[in-house]
């Protein structure tokens, strides 16, 4: 039998411990490699996905210069429609035909364009804009382009002046398009300088009637017609202006206590036959009507409101004066209401068979008030305009 002597154990325990550091050393080398393996995979990975954000990167930045390429070239072709359209007031107030004039040849691809743009300008908008003064507020202007751009002419074409447009921007008159593409056009150029309310004849159930839409179907086509329409659901139906002077178009409405509701009205939207938004647009004051309100039997449409509640309205909700058009009046504007109230009525000679003046309300950044009268073409009266009176600090 063989019997292991020490030494034989010691050289079998360092032969083992050997093994075993030459095994651990193996392992270690093949970790090694195997994690140089990944690394160089990694690497290879992470730089795969920098080519790939590169790409994505030139990708998004091709896409924002095509877009912003586009952008500059709408807004160029805007600019050159907008002077084709305001080129002609020099003509226009210079010649002696004036409104009788050739109207503006724009085609149809160039009215697209102008709805196009204007419409998301518009959309932005709360259904009631609050705007700082100074500004200019013009009542009706129903398709007399010619003054019109005798507006802009006497107290200056944005960006220079401010103005507020309480609606009837069309029907009427015969150059509707003109008045309401060149208004489009200065929206889109100078958003914070002029605001556009919507007025009862912003409306395909009244339109369609009274102008607007045989003059789209004889100058251009039917299809701006229906486009114009869709940009008319969307205008804003009121103006608070310096936090004392609420404008729309039409006036008060029976179902209207407090300003907050004139915000939560949702657009787009068609005019409806009776409720708010109709009354917005439609109604009247009546100095024969002591309380509350009635029937407005005269449109058969909307109602009539009396002194009381405009008076009470305007106390509730802490305001100094309600500026609204809608109505002809012979001067241009009317007062209310113990002065709580004023009709503005813009367009002058109103549809050749009224003599009445047009009128233009100033506010200035004191909310102090100013009214401004345009006289007809061919009037007597030597100046074209005239400041009348200043009312309410």
């Amino acid at each position: 039998m063989e019997i292991e002597t020490n030494d034989n154990i010691n050289n079998n325990i360092e032969e083992k411990k050997e093994n075993e550091v030459n095994s651990s050393d193996n392992e270690n080398n093949i970790e090694e490699k195997e994690n140089k393996i990944i690394s160089d995979e990694e690497d290879e990975k992470e730089e795969d996905e920098n080519n790939s954000l590169d790409e994505n990167d030139n990708k998004n930045l091709n896409s924002v210069n095509i877009k912003t390429n586009k952008m500059n070239k709408i807004e160029q072709e805007i600019e050159e429609i907008y002077d084709r359209i305001a080129r002609i007031k020099e003509k226009l107030i210079d010649s002696k035909k004036g409104p009788y004039c050739n109207h503006v040849k724009l085609s149809e691809r160039e009215v697209f364009k102008v709805i196009d743009r204007a419409y998301p300008i518009i959309e932005k908008e709360e259904s009631m804009i609050e705007i700082e003064p100074p500004l200019y507020i013009c009542g009706d202007i129903h398709g007399q382009f010619y003054d019109l751009l005798r507006v802009f002419d006497i107290f200056k074409f944005p960006p220079e002046s401010k103005f507020l447009f309480l609606g009837d921007y069309v029907d009427r008159g015969k150059k509707s398009l003109e008045c309401i593409l060149l208004l489009l056009c200065l929206k889109i150029k100078y958003p914070s300088k002029i605001f556009l309310l919507r007025g009862n004849h912003e409306s395909a159930d009244v339109n369609r009637t009274y102008g607007f839409y045989d003059e789209c179907k004889r100058k251009i086509s039917v299809k701006i017609y229906k486009k114009f329409c869709n940009l008319f659901n969307i205008l804003p139906l009121t103006a608070l202006v310096g936090e004392k002077i609420l404008c729309m178009h039409g006036g008060l409405a029976y179902e209207l206590k407090e300003i907050n509701q004139l915000k939560a009205i949702k657009r787009p939207t068609e005019i409806p036959e009776a409720g708010l938004l109709c009354d917005l647009v439609w109604s009247d004051p009546d100095d024969c009507l002591i309380f509350d309100f009635s029937t407005n039997k005269e449109r058969g449409i909307s109602v009539c409101f009396s002194k009381q509640v405009v008076e009470e309205f305007t106390k509730k909700n802490d305001l100094d004066l309600i500026c609204r058009a809608h109505q002809v009046v012979e001067e241009g504007f009317q007062f209310f209401a113990n002065m709580k109230l004023i009709t503005v009525f813009t367009a002058p000679n109103y549809m050749g068979e009224f003599d009445n003046k047009g009128g233009i309300l100033e506010v200035n950044e004191n909310l102090t008030c100013s009214l401004h009268v345009l006289n007809p073409i061919g009037s007597n009266v030597d100046k074209k305009w005239r400041k009348i009176s200043r009312f309410i600090n």
